[in-house]
């Protein structure tokens, strides 16, 4: 049966075993109640097996645990669907409320004379030659009136019609194979009273459909009666029919009745004697031999020399006496050896019926009872083997589990405490990296602001000292030196820099996942491609230079202030200050301007900042002159201005008679037209080259000390960028790791679940175990309670 389909039991059944529990126990007072006690109890046994299989079978299809590569469940399953079939074939045989007995025999052998000499009357149609058409079954009726029902159609008829329905030579005869329920009171019959039914059939010899008869009227049967007609012998259709009965059937109760025994009262008492003989071994090798339902010692009490009709008329005539209470009148002309003879066979007919009781309650109750505890025990063990196996598969895969949840539990306390150490060693390795990388920046653009003036000098593009020209050449420059400062850089610390990074990424990589178990790492983790990040410079050099103001008027290198400015400045500025000499705008360092270096700068505040940062040129002036207080200062600027004229005038009328009077005349006009030369010449040179020559001179001195204000700025840029990158990249990483504390959590709380319904099918399976313990207890009980033999179980 396929292990999706259910069972079910049919109503019949159940109002059948409705019936059989209005059974009250209490003394046994015949072998027939014997049987109608042990058949209840079967019952209930067999019940409770039926609700306990379809259990069993609900919780091996749940249970998933065993191996599916050899179809472990499939193959239980199958197991005990076979088991339900079987025991729903048993329940539909033992839920009868009848014990049964069925006569077979070739046609006009006798077989309803001998169920009418039972029953005391003419109940069913007897005669010669084919007499009976249908199979007629007499059960015992409560009331005092009998009647007739047909099998299928259950239309109550009166008894009388029994005579044309079941007679052979009838016009409204039945289909050979149906049968008729007479109801005959249980008043009338001692053996109806304690629920025997007798099954009388055609003639096996009439029909070659004898499997049709076994499945339909056999299959249930307690005993069987098998009619011989003494005149002759055992033929092959009788033999055929029981060997069929045989092979359905485990060990039928047979009798064989040798009917018509009447006809050798004429014979000679020799030759009577060996027929008897004769028909004795025949059917006793039948049975013990062929059949092998009995021994040898069990088949003396299963044949019998009879005559039916001669019991008939007896028993109909003492029951006619004993209504008219009249003696019973017997043949007067009869002699004495025919009446011997006579009363002989009634006596063997007296002890089949006696021996046919014991049967039908001792022998019944081991045809049905005993097959069915034993399929009943041999059930329970098979179950509890299966139920075994499953308990120690279940156990042995929790207690793998169970290892496999302390290993990955202890993996993941490991990573979790191992994955803390690791992230505060690489937020140490990341800071150190960065500011060695921010150390190295400022190495390599303090090396490039030194180089300045080499980068400005490859400057080219056209000058003109017209303020128009000059702005457009401040801004190409300034572009020239970002981009020429911006490639430099990159070309000495960008390669190394993204190397050294990539190589510590894919050292946090490595040392991310050692801690990660192999089944929970996730292989869709690609490494950082290292396209993906680039070290940025940011110098602004048009912010940071956008203050720097040139002097490229012509300044005579022999002039006052020159002299004043290169040989007594940088001993006395004081004095060079009181003296005229000029401090220019590109020679007095400005304080650092955050606002300058800070790109897309607002023009307004830039001019803002601009005025602030004049205000505090005064405060940038070489240390000597802050040695005076405001007043003095003032006083001296005041004095110098006020004779600067005069003063020098006569210092010159003063130096030009000393000198005229020390070398003479020729050789002052030698030094002044002298002087004159070289002030000419200067101013002949002074071309836009020399311009543009300044020009850069004096802005390489502004730049580089501007960009010296952002060489730790900018270092500290790069560090950041690189701080930034590295924990960007440990930041996937760790939520990498998280996602597998995460998977690992799962795995955890899958195999707590996994375990607790293992151990549900543990205790599931131990108690299925105990009720097949307890049923197949329940059968042996049965068993020794009805005298069952143990042995053959």
């Amino acid at each position: 049966m396929p292990p999706g389909k259910p069972f079910k039991k049919t109503n019949s059944i159940q109002s059948d075993k409705s019936m059989l529990n209005n059974v009250v126990d209490g003394p046994i007072n015949s072998p027939l109640q014997r049987f109608v006690r042990a058949k209840r109890r079967v019952n209930k046994i067999f019940d409770d097996i039926f609700t306990y299989l379809k259990e069993s079978r609900a919780f091996l299809l749940d249970c998933d645990i065993l191996n599916q590569t050899d179809n472990g469940v499939q193959k239980s399953v199958q197991q005990v669907d076979g088991y339900l079939s079987q025991v729903v074939c048993i329940n539909e045989v033992l839920l009868r409320d009848h014990m049964k007995v069925a006569f077979f025999g070739r046609t006009s052998n006798g077989k309803s004379t001998v169920v009418n000499a039972m029953l005391s009357d003419k109940i069913l149609p007897a005669g010669i030659g084919h007499t009976t058409n249908c199979f007629v079954s007499v059960i015992g009726a409560d009331g005092s009136d009998a009647y007739m029902e047909d099998s299928i159609t259950k239309d109550r008829k009166s008894v009388e019609s029994l005579q044309q329905l079941a007679h052979a030579l009838h016009n409204n005869k039945l289909d050979i194979s149906s049968l008729l329920n007479v109801y005959w009171p249980k008043s009338e019959c001692p053996l109806l009273k304690d629920d025997v039914v007798f099954v009388d059939s055609p003639g096996i010899d009439v029909t070659p459909d004898l499997d049709c008869w076994i499945d339909k009227h056999c299959l249930d049967a307690d005993v069987f009666v098998l009619v011989v007609n003494s005149e002759s012998t055992l033929n092959q259709t009788e033999k055929s029919f029981f060997h069929k009965v045989n092979t359905r059937l485990s060990k039928p109760n047979i009798f064989i009745l040798n009917n018509r025994w009447d006809a050798s009262a004429d014979g000679e008492p020799e030759m009577i004697k060996l027929v008897r003989q004769q028909h004795l071994d025949r059917t006793t090798e039948f049975l013990v031999d062929e059949l092998k339902c009995v021994s040898r010692v069990e088949a003396a009490d299963r044949i019998f020399f009879v005559s039916a009709l001669e019991m008939l008329r007896y028993r109909i005539s003492h029951k006619n006496a004993r209504y008219t209470e009249s003696p019973l009148i017997e043949e007067e002309n009869a002699d004495t050896d025919f009446k011997l003879g006579k009363i002989a066979r009634r006596q063997e007919f007296e002890d089949f019926e006696t021996k046919f009781k014991e049967c039908i309650s001792k022998s019944a109750i081991i045809t049905k009872f005993y097959s069915h505890a034993t399929t009943g025990i041999t059930i329970s063990k098979e179950m509890i083997n299966h139920l075994e196996q499953v308990l120690a598969k279940a156990s042995s895969q929790r207690a793998y589990l169970q290892a496999e949840r302390e290993e990955v539990q202890d993996s993941l306390e490991y990573m979790s405490s191992q994955l803390a150490l690791v992230t505060e060693q690489i937020k140490l390795k990341i800071k150190n990296i960065s500011e060695e990388i921010g150390l190295q920046v400022s190495k390599a653009m303090s090396e490039e602001i030194r180089r300045l003036g080499h980068l400005v000098g490859d400057f080219d593009y056209p000058f003109h000292p017209h303020s128009g020209f000059l702005k457009n050449y401040k801004q190409e420059l300034h572009t020239h030196i970002e981009k020429g400062l911006g490639k430099n850089l990159k070309a000495r610390c960008s390669a190394p820099l993204l190397e050294s990074i990539e190589e510590y990424k894919s050292a946090m990589k490595d040392k991310i996942f050692s801690l990660i178990p192999a089944s929970a790492c996730s292989s869709t983790i690609p490494a950082t491609p290292k396209t993906n990040f680039s070290v940025s410079y940011e110098l602004d050099v048009p912010n940071l230079c956008s203050d720097f103001q040139e002097d490229i008027s012509f300044q005579f290198s022999l002039g006052w202030s020159n002299l004043i400015s290169k040989y007594v400045a940088p001993r006395n500025p004081r004095l060079a200050f009181m003296l005229g000499a000029t401090f220019k705008p590109h020679m007095i360092n400005l304080p650092p301007d955050p606002l300058a270096v800070t790109p897309h700068k607002n023009p307004s505040d830039q001019a803002a900042s601009k005025n602030d940062r004049v205000i505090s040129i005064r405060q940038n002036l070489p240390d000597p002159l802050l040695n005076f207080d405001d007043d003095e200062l003032t006083m001296a600027v005041i004095q110098g201005l006020s004779s600067l004229s005069s003063s020098t005038a006569m210092a010159f009328v003063v130096a030009v008679s000393l000198v005229w009077k020390a070398v003479g005349w020729k050789l002052v006009a030698l030094g002044v037209s002298s002087y004159v030369t070289i002030y000419l010449y200067e101013r002949a040179m002074w071309t836009n080259a020399a311009k543009e020559k300044t020009f850069k001179k004096q802005f390489v001195e502004y730049a580089t000390e501007r960009l010296r204000l952002i060489v730790s700025f900018t270092s500290k840029g790069c560090s950041h960028q690189i701080e930034q990158e590295l924990s960007h990249t440990f930041a996937q990483l760790a939520s990498q790791a998280d996602v597998a504390k995460i998977k690992i959590e799962e795995r955890i709380q899958e195999l707590n679940e996994e375990i607790q319904r293992l151990e549900e099918i543990e205790s599931k399976a131990k108690l299925l175990r105990n009720k097949a313990t307890f049923i197949e207890n329940d059968l042996t009980s049965f068993v020794k309670d009805f005298n069952l033999s143990v042995s053959k179980i």
